[in-house]
């Protein structure tokens, strides 16, 4: 692949890694690279989190805060399930 990338993304915890994600399907054909400081991706703050799915309970119904939990909840289990990634659930 060579030294020279078309993207580089510094960091390879969740946000990295889905800025990535998003760069690969907006531009499929791109040589991109993820720079992680750690011997593997996630084992910085990413690693440290609760592992919890919000569901946007903690915001005002309707606000936008509660939309995105929502719809970022949605699309996060809908990622693991078609990549048959292991998730606990708890009944909601």
């Amino acid at each position: 692949m060579g030294d020279r990338f078309d993207r580089v993304v510094i960091g390879g915890g969740i946000v990295g890694l889905a800025t990535a994600r998003a760069l690969v399907d907006r531009e499929p054909h791109a040589s991109i690279a993820v720079l992680e400081k750690e011997s593997e991706v996630g084992r910085h703050q990413t690693g440290h989190n609760s592992g919890v799915l919000h569901s946007g309970v903690y915001y005002r119904p309707g606000s936008l805060k509660a939309r995105l939990c929502l719809e970022g909840r949605a699309r996060l289990t809908r990622f693991v399930d078609e990549h048959g990634i292991p998730s606990a659930r708890s009944a909601s």
